[in-house]
């Protein structure tokens, strides 16, 4: 548990109180330069192919969505100590009830779905949470492949798309979708903290990152029960 003041810096969170969760290393630490743009997305001073920059601003953007932010202390030559800050609750979760919403939300939703992500690590968890509740799965790492499917492919029943992709974005992939595929669902996955970027795209079609099985599983229920519904509407 943490009481903050004033916050120091944009990614500090509000005074109040907080339950507090930091990372130390004994690494390389960050020169003023790197610091100043550790949050920026896709930036890394990893080697090209080891990492994608998007790490940090994940974290920012799940910590400032709960009400929270983050701490960084580092020492050039000696270390760095990342701190996340949470709001703290006095209410218990009531694992059964969601246990039970998330049952019945899926149980009737057998469905193909199509994952466009250019984060190995994260597409696999996806799927693999996916596959565990019986969805048949297809995974794809970039814009182009995605469209490959859909034209070889007629049997997709939902898109769940990465929003911060490089190259083409995911907004760009799913305007390109909606104009030959008007009625395929499509859920975004996001980690940025600016929900400015999703300007236009609804609570209902986006799962911020990191997220829980349960909870992916009930969004992609629900759009798909969604489109199920308006599909058996009459003309």
């Amino acid at each position: 548990n943490a009481t903050l003041g004033e916050p120091a810096s944009p990614e500090e969170p509000a005074a109040g109180d907080y339950v507090q969760i930091c990372v130390t290393d004994t690494g390389c630490g960050m020169s003023p330069s790197v610091r100043a743009r550790v949050f920026e997305p896709f930036f890394t001073t990893k080697e090209i192919g080891k990492g994608s920059g998007l790490g940090l601003s994940q974290v920012l953007g799940f910590a400032k969505q709960s009400n929270g932010g983050i701490r960084i202390d580092t020492v050039e030559g000696q270390g760095t100590s990342i701190c996340i800050f949470l709001t703290r609750s006095d209410l218990a979760e009531d694992r059964a009830e969601t246990a039970i919403s998330y049952d019945s939300a899926t149980a009737q939703t057998p469905a193909r779905i199509l994952i466009v992500d250019d984060d190995d690590a994260v597409r696999q968890i996806a799927a693999d949470i996916l596959r565990d509740r019986s969805y048949d799965v297809v995974e794809v790492g970039s814009a182009g492949a995605a469209f490959d499917v859909l034209q070889s492919q007629t049997n997709i029943d939902l898109l769940l798309l990465d929003f911060a992709m490089p190259g083409m974005s995911g907004a760009e992939v799913a305007q390109r979708v909606r104009t030959r595929y008007p009625r395929l669902p499509i859920l975004f996955v996001t980690g940025y903290a600016d929900r400015a970027t999703l300007a236009g795209i609804n609570e209902a079609q986006t799962i911020g990152k990191p997220f829980r099985g349960e909870d992916l599983c009930m969004k992609i229920a629900s759009a798909l029960n969604r489109y199920m519904s308006a599909a058996e509407r009459p003309v």
